[in-house]
């Protein structure tokens, strides 16, 4: 018998006994109990001893615990769903107990459930639960994963600062977002969030000095007023002006007259949007085959052309190339003027502009900003040449599926064959695979 039969049976054997004992109140000889007084949850010592080195000294330790153990931390749903890490060899965990579960894994020192807790926390991330997620990770101090938020962040701010998680967000986490250097709104859109923060906290809509610094305290500094011109700054006087003292606005008026190169109260440095200074994580290339060898071909231009396609991942959509045209006489078209393009998901536009396609510069087209792309939406990238002169588009030959590193998987639908879009520029958010 090969080694790797051997290995199946075992694994089915333990896999077999987890099944059996798990939950197994018969051959349980712990119970956990809850708050809530309406549930115990049967368990076995050794098991859970095994897996975890705390359970191990809370059972068999100088200090062991007898009886019934009382769990005031977390509800019993989400204590099931840990428990499944020490009797299944695979486990998936619910994102309504991700939370729960994570702080016991945290708590019981059982680093497969941090990690893939984690790993499910990173590849959730939406505008809709990315500031519960930056909590959880500051919470656990996951610093990939507050990595991963506040990418996402970057991108998304002004998504994100019109959420209602945001508003009742922690001072931790808005303390994260006020010290980023990137993110994709204006100081003063970035000033009103916190002003918004601080009315939801509060419970004040008149906001004074007092109330802004009890709230704030120090992150009022972290908001680069210095980094404003003084037109900008002075839009805000009109509802703001109290919020300042004195000495703040001789500071202010200072570094508006270049008077002031290096102030002590207000910082000067600009943040800058993501998109535009961030390193390119990988491009898919519809032409290369899997060996790494260029297919060439050709197909007839159409005026209207669609490539539709999916991912497998969260990531960002930066740019595409068109692949090299050609006129009806077979010579390069050096520039193509007043192309329509439209990017789709789902049927409901996302961004529509107009672009030239420059031969110089690979026919590469930038979106005015970065489409955040989810495995749920099929995406479309319309281009309208308005029956220019060429009818001929020099293509390589797509493949219908492009395999990146990271595990990214780019799958284009049929129709797109007779598109000239030759790669997708792409940005991975960073920690989710």
């Amino acid at each position: 018998m090969s080694t790797d039969v051997v290995l199946a049976n075992d694994t089915e054997v333990v896999s077999k006994i987890g099944r059996n004992l798990y939950l197994n109140a018969e051959k349980a000889d712990v119970h956990f109990i809850f708050q809530s007084g309406d549930e115990r949850v049967p368990a076995q010592k050794n098991i859970l001893s095994s897996g975890s080195d705390v359970f191990d000294t809370m059972f068999y330790g100088s200090m062991k615990d007898d009886g019934d153990i009382e769990i005031v931390d977390a509800t019993a749903e989400a204590f099931k769903e840990f428990l499944r890490f020490f009797y299944f060899n695979k486990v998936d965990v619910s994102m309504e107990h991700v939370a729960g579960v994570m702080y016991l894994s945290r708590k019981y020192n059982v680093a497969e459930g941090q990690r893939l807790c984690v790993n499910l926390l990173a590849a959730n991330i939406t505008d809709q639960t990315v500031i519960s997620t930056l909590s959880l990770a500051i919470s656990h101090e996951e610093s990939q994963l507050q990595k991963s938020c506040k990418s996402f962040i970057a991108y998304r701010t002004d998504e994100i600062f019109k959420s209602e998680d945001f508003l009742v967000s922690d001072r931790r986490v808005l303390e994260h977002i006020v010290k980023m250097d990137y993110l994709a709104c204006t100081e003063q859109a970035l000033f009103e969030a916190c002003m918004s923060w601080v009315r939801a906290t509060s419970h004040e809509d008149n906001l004074t000095r007092d109330i802004v610094q009890t709230h704030l305290g120090r992150l009022f500094y972290e908001i680069r007023f210095g980094a404003m011109t003084l037109e900008e700054f002075g839009k805000l006087l009109p509802v703001y002006s109290e919020l300042f003292s004195p000495n703040e606005y001789s500071e202010l008026l200072r570094v508006f007259s270049g008077q002031e190169r290096k102030p002590k109260i207000f910082q000067t440095k600009r943040r800058l949007p993501t998109w535009m200074y961030n390193v390119l994580i990988t491009e898919c290339n519809r032409g290369f085959t899997d060996s790494g060898r260029l297919r060439f071909g050709a197909c007839s231009l159409e005026s209207e052309t669609v490539a539709r396609f999916s991912s497998n991942t969260r990531l960002f959509l930066k740019y595409f190339n068109v692949a090299p045209l050609f006129d009806r006489n077979s010579f390069p078209v050096k520039n193509t003027e007043n192309v329509n393009v439209a990017v789709i998901a789902n049927s409901t536009e996302i961004t529509q502009f107009i672009c030239t396609l420059k031969h110089s510069n690979r026919y590469y087209v930038a979106l005015p900003s970065p489409i955040y792309i989810t495995p749920e939406n099929i995406y479309e990238i319309r281009l309208n040449f308005h029956y220019q002169r060429f009818q001929m588009a020099k293509l390589f030959c797509c493949r219908d599926k492009v395999k990146m590193q990271n595990n990214i998987v780019i799958v284009f639908q049929p129709c797109s064959l007779t598109s000239p879009i030759a790669t997708l520029g792409i940005d991975l958010i960073e920690g989710i695979n």
